[in-house]
């Protein structure tokens, strides 16, 4: 069967081949073929007549209908073609298929000249139409002639295929088919069938057995050329068939042919009243579109002859639903929906904190067609954009409101199917209420006769809270107020120990007073619990026992302590806390334990409890194995199998239990003695975990092992229908899908998607793993339609539901300068007037916001534009909605903002326009950001950040400590509270001031002072030297790990002053002071510190040094005098101070002495030693004495001993002249110096060496004369 389509702007038919031989012949290279507004092929030529005469194809009656855009173009009603496109256009021929697509292009306006598809020449008919007819260039499809048959006449190709032909016609837009006369050549008749909604259905053009006559003309009878001619006398063609019988619920409407009269159109009368509701959108609608033609500088509907009056039949909706439109096309839901928009504000007529009351009218439906039947009214009532409710009554209770809170409603009419537009917004605001119930007091301290508590916040509703009231109840059961105030935390004292109270709170405002908290359950201190029951066993497995005991009312926690008889520690804690349960875990299994219980509180320790002992339970089993797939897999049922675990733990196995995961959690499926089991009612495809375990006396054991098992997979699910993924362009669009909820048991591979063309074309456009797609290629304002279908390893799934997309107008104008308003110092509020929106409703409007310094900005309350600077600032959203007002809130006070604004519809985003400016008015001061504090002991130094004035200089500070109020002198950042105790928490929070007001609280910060420093310890002098004082203090040991600091008084050299500077610091309990004064007076003091700070200094200690003995002196130096004597000489040595020094020179003959005697003491240099024994050493040495005035002697160190021979005796018998050079030659050489001395040995030493290495050359070396 050969599908083929006509389409255009006004109704398309498709042209449906029936079982006989039907074929079209495509067989010149530029065929071009017509459709739409072209006209098809016409059955009579275009000229003045009462009542023009249509044919199957149409093309003698043209009329306006818009298109799918809005855009009325003129196209006629009812039009028969083969493979054309929309408007009338040409397009080169494709090769012939069962299914053709042609892109049909824009042709001349009107339709062109009818042409019909054989004409006589007086001796035989020839195919194709007269020369007289061709002058204009198109494509005619003949449903008569000569199978594959064509013709080419002046540009005007015929084609012709063999009849009988079965025309269904379909309408793709708002104007149904309908039965019209038809002119049909000789020996032929046309068929219509009608429905019983009067819509036309087919048009069936069959042979007639019996020839048709031929009705004679002539140029001067004054009548038109006929348009087909009948067959020559003779024989019926070859190839004959009987005519199409029509169903026999579609009764046919038989055309005669062209020599019998044209039946009356079918014209059904309508009332009055239907033609005045039928008259008025024709008269709005023909004014629009003579209004827009007048601006595209086009006249079509001047040129467009009036539509006819009569109304069309219904034509049926997909699914059975009837479309109803009026003569001229036009929906009467459009009217519905206009009346139904026509609806005021809802208003509120009464409001609680609570609850609101609305009401609004209902639509005035009396101008409704008659065809749209108005079934009950429904409103859908929207609270903040949300919907609220649906209800047929015209007046709502809003309910479940939060007070002093501002809400927006507005709400939409629904009949049936068709909604009105949103009515105005009614803004209004819940009224305030007393606060919220407190939550539940929490207590900080307890003594015997005080409890501390401690709440928070409330929930204001709308009113400030001005006080709490805090309330007692002891056991007398009286309720008792104890505090009223704005504070958060309270001591309840004079209490009597040991007794329990309730405490509940209440907040107060300007409405009253909120319900109580719930009560807290407090109890004073007491006495020490007595002794406690022992605990009682609760649960016992096999390695472990969970205990549980009774608290009594003076027991706060427990210590449980547990005996095992096989270690032989006897009884250790093995819990302490205040619950009241405990579970021992590590124990043996199948063991005895003993336990007891002693209970705390604040005042000691209570006696144990009686000893219990309880025994632990017998093992469980093993698990048994891990579940296995029996047979082959199937795709809703599986058999599994499993095998006994390897260990019963004594006690034989007496069931099974299995388990299967689908995804949603563990699901028994099994539960009995066998070890195996059929898994029925699964999914297809999916995996499932399975999991075993066994039981027995001794428990159940651990579940297996889990494993996967897999059933057989099926074909995907059905996928949801496509989506568009933005707007629609002209020529291409984007969409967008998703996975099928089930994809059968398998990964979706791949995804089809097909696109039915408005020719009905059906082809693939698309066939991939991704989850959108872009289809171009697409004719501008046309229908089509898109199913998507997944496809897996076993097949490809159903097709999805159509998504029907139209392909589609500009961006809107730049709005105005928004209006400016400071409600605030944190707000501005926004208003901007609705811009020309270009053919397209505004979607929604987009404020942005950017902070800039305006000089122009000189009031905070009136807007300016500041010049051309949209470079230098930097704007960001502030506001997105389709509201043309709102307020920006939480900006900065003192500060310059520019605002613009830009507005999109469903043709793309408008520009911004100018930008506007505001300057907030000043604000007080921002809260402090950050506290940082220094302890001491009795004082505490703050430090915080300077905040943000918000348009006004700060003035000063307030410093809250506690229930203390301190006020700082100026604008400083720091600030030392003094009269501080030690050790102690202190909760402080800062607030700025300026000539606004006050500003915000910062955070609580909580800072503790120091303790209190150590005392210092005491000196003492261990040892004093002339140069060094040894000190210690303290007793030798430093447990407290306390750092000392040693001072000592010195004079400073830039005043004169004498100031201590410090000489030690460390944890040592001794030091050593050094390079000190001989005989001189220090004063030094000590302190020690430790975590808690410096303590205080110890009293002055004055301590001095002694005096320092003379230098030590180098070794003296001896020379022999001519006359026989030695000099010893010395170097002199300093005294300090104005002491005098004296000189000891001591002498030792060595070999006769056993110890030094003195020999010379007195203030000269030098001494002359006499008598000395001949040829004899002997040792000298010498010291310094000093001699103080008050006649104190202290004697320096000796020097290192020097020693000297005196020389040998003269023999007698030596002439006296030899004895000379002798003595002579000693005298020289003992009259050399020591440098001189070692001078002469290093020259004899080397003059040895030399001769030595000569000596071993000579004596060493080879003999190379050999």
């Amino acid at each position: 069967m050969l599908t083929t389509m006509v389409a255009g702007p006004g109704p398309t038919y498709y042209l449906d081949g029936s079982s006989h031989a039907h074929t079209v012949d495509v067989m010149h290279q530029q065929q071009q073929l017509v459709s739409g507004g072209g006209g098809g092929v016409s059955a009579q030529p275009q000229q003045p007549s009462p009542q023009p005469q249509q044919t199957t194809n149409g093309a003698s009656s043209n009329s306006s209908s818009p298109t799918a855009n809005g855009t009325p173009t003129n196209s006629t009603p009812n039009s028969i073609g083969v493979d054309g496109g929309g408007g009338g256009g040409q397009q080169p021929p494709q090769p012939h298929h069962h299914h053709q697509q042609y892109t049909p292009q824009p042709m001349a306006q009107g339709p062109p000249p009818y042409c019909p598809p054989e004409y006589f020449t007086g001796d035989a008919y020839y195919p194709g139409p007269p020369p007289e007819y061709c002058h204009h260039p198109s494509h005619i499809c003949a449903v008569h002639g000569v199978a594959g048959t064509e013709c080419c006449c002046g540009g005007v190709y015929v084609i012709i295929f063999k009849g009988p032909a079965s025309v269904r016609m379909v309408s793709t837009n708002s104007s149904p088919p309908i039965p019209l006369p038809v002119q049909v050549p000789p020996g032929h008749v046309v068929q219509q069938i009608v429905d019983e909604t009067g819509t036309l259905r087919h048009v069936i053009l069959s042979p007639q057995p019996v020839p048709m006559p031929m009705c004679p003309y002539g140029p001067n009878t004054g009548q038109a050329p006929p348009q087909f001619f009948g067959p020559p006398p003779g024989p019926p063609p070859q190839g004959y068939v009987q005519p199409y019988q029509p169903p026999p619920q579609y009764p046919p409407v038989v055309s005669p042919p062209l020599a019998q009269a044209s039946p009356p159109p079918i014209y059904n009368p309508k009332s009055d009243r239907h033609m005045r509701q039928y008259d008025k959108p024709r008269t709005k609608y023909y004014q629009r579109q003579l209004h827009h033609n007048n601006k595209s500088g086009t006249s079509s509907l001047l040129n467009t002859p009036p539509p006819s009056p009569k109304k069309e039949p219904l034509a049926r909706k997909n699914g059975g639903e009837e479309e109803i439109h009026t003569e001229d096309g036009e929906d009467p839901r459009s009217s519905l929906q206009h009346l139904l928009s026509q609806v005021k504000s809802p208003k509120v007529i009464d409001v609680t904190p609570h609850e609101a009351v609305i009401q609004w009218s209902a639509p005035d439906l009396s101008g409704q067609h008659d065809e749209m039947p108005v079934s009950e009214l429904l409103y859908d009532v929207f609270l903040n954009n949300s919907l609220y409710m649906s209800s047929p009554a015209t007046q709502l209770t809003i309910t479940g409101l939060k007070p002093a809170t501002e809400y927006r409603v507005y709400f939409q009419c629904l009949c049936g199917n068709v909604r009105g537009d949103s009515s105005g917004a009614t803004a209004f605001h819940t009224h305030s209420t007393v606060p919220d119930a407190p939550q539940l007091p929490r207590m900080l301290h307890k003594s015997k006769t005080t409890l501390q508590f401690r709440w928070g916040s409330v929930k204001e509703n709308g009113s400030r809270v001005t006080a709490f009231i805090l309330e007692l109840c002891g056991n007398n059961g009286e309720w008792t107020e104890v505090f009223r105030g704005r504070g958060k935390q309270h001591t309840i004292a004079k209490l009597q120990p040991h007794t329990c109270y309730r405490v509940r709170l209440a907040a107060v405002n300007e409405h009253g007073k909120s319900e109580y908290s719930p009560e807290t359950i407090a109890y004073t201190s007491g006495v020490v619990p007595s002794q406690p029951a022992p605990p009682a066993l609760e649960l016992a497995t096999v390695t472990s026992l969970s205990l549980g005991w009774t608290r009594k009312p003076m027991e706060e926690t427990f210590t449980l302590q547990m005996e095992d008889s096989l270690n032989g520690y006897g009884f250790r804690p093995v819990y302490n806390g205040r619950d009241t349960r405990f579970t021992c875990q590590g124990l043996r299994r199948n063991a005895d334990y003993k336990f007891r219980l002693c209970a705390h509180n604040d005042e000691g320790t209570s006696p144990y409890s009686d000893i219990t002992c309880y025994p632990t339970l017998p093992d469980r089993p093993k698990p048994p194995s891990a579940p296995t797939m029996k047979g082959r897999a199937k795709s809703t049922k599986l058999m599994l199998t499993w095998y006994p675990p390897s260990d019963h733990g004594g006690s034989p196995v007496n069931g099974y239990k299995v388990e299967l995961n689908d995804g949603s959690g563990f699901k028994c499926v099994y539960s009995g003695e066998a070890t195996e089991t059929e898994c029925t009612e699964l999914i297809p495809g999916r995996n499932y975990q399975v999991r075993a375990l066994c039981k027995s006396l001794g428990g159940l054991s651990e579940w297996s092992d889990t494993s996967i098992v897999t059933t057989e997979a099926v074909c995907p699910g059905v996928c949801q229908a496509p989506r568009l993924l933005g707007k629609p362009k002209a020529s291409l669009l984007q969409l967008k899908w998703v996975h099928p909820e089930y994809d059968g048991g398998a990964p979706v591979t791949e995804f089809h998607i097909d696109m039915m063309a408005p020719d009905n074309e059906r082809r693939q456009v698309y066939c991939g793993r991704d989850l959108e797609c872009t289809v171009a290629s697409l004719l501008p304002g046309r229908p089509y339609i898109f199913l998507v279908r997944g496809v897996n390893r076993i097949g490809p799934g159903p097709w999805s539901e159509p998504l029907e997309v139209v392909s589609g107008a500009g961006p809107p104008d730049a709005p105005h300068a928004p209006h400016l308003a400071c409600r605030s110092p944190y707000s501005v509020h926004l208003v901007w007037e609705e811009p020309i929106n270009n053919g397209a409703g505004i979607d929604q409007y987009n404020v942005q916001i950017a902070e800039v310094s305006c000089p122009h900005a000189e009031s905070s309350e009136s807007s300016s534009t500041c010049g051309d600077m949209e470079s230098d600032l930097t704007f960001n959203s502030a506001y997105t909605g389709s509201s043309t007002t709102t307020e920006v809130r939480n900006l900065a006070p003192a500060t310059t903002y520019a605002f613009r604004v830009c507005c999109s519809n469903s043709a793309g985003v408008g520009p911004w326009s100018s930008h506007a400016t505001v300057t907030t008015p000043a604000a007080p001061p921002a809260p402090v950001a950050y506290i940082s504090s220094s302890p001491a002991a009795t004082a505490v130094t703050l430090l915080w950040g300077e905040p943000a004035n918000h348009g006004d200089p700060i003035t000063h500070y307030v410093i809250e400590v506690g229930d203390k109020t301190v006020m700082t002198p100026g604008l400083e950042t720091e600030y030392t509270l003094t009269d501080l105790q030690p050790e102690t928490l202190y909760r402080i929070r800062i607030q700025a001031m300026n000539s606004v007001g006050p500003g915000g609280f910062s955070g609580i910060h909580k800072v503790t002072t120091k303790p209190l420093p150590p005392a210092p310890p005491s000196l003492e002098l261990v040892k004093a030297s002339y140069n060094s004082l040894k000190l210690k203090w303290g007793d030798g040991r430093n447990l407290d790990m306390l750092t000392y600091s040693l001072q000592m008084e010195f004079t400073n050299s830039h005043n004169g002053t004498r100031e201590f500077y410090q000489v030690y610091n460390g944890t040592n309990q001794n030091y050593k002071v050094v390079r000190l004064e001989e005989n001189t007076e220090y004063r030094l003091r000590i302190c020690a510190s430790n975590e808690a700070g410096v303590g205080p200094y110890s009293a002055v200690a004055h301590l001095s040094t002694t005096k320092a003995p003379p230098l030590p002196l180098k070794a003296p130096r001896v020379m022999e005098s001519p006359d026989g004597s030695h000099i010893v000489e010395w170097c002199s040595v300093r005294c300090p101070g104005e002491d005098s020094i004296v000189y000891r020179l001591q002498m030792l003959q060595a070999g006769k002495d056993q110890d030094y005697s003195s020999v010379f003491t007195g203030s000269e240099t030098s001494y002359s030693l006499r008598g000395l024994e001949p040829h004899s050493g002997y040792y000298v040495r010498v010291c310094g004495v000093r001699v103080c005035r008050d006649g104190e002697t202290m004697a320096g160190a000796y020097s290192s001993p020097t020693l000297f021979n005196t020389p040998k005796p003269a023999p007698v018998t030596t002439p006296k002249a030899a004895a000379n050079t002798s003595q002579e030659v000693g005298l020289q050489w003992h009259n050399l110096s020591d440098q001189q001395k070692a001078a002469a040995i290093l020259v004899v030493f080397s003059l040895f060496c030399a001769v030595a290495a000569i000596g071993l050359h000579h004596f060493l070396a080879p003999d190379t004369g050999r």
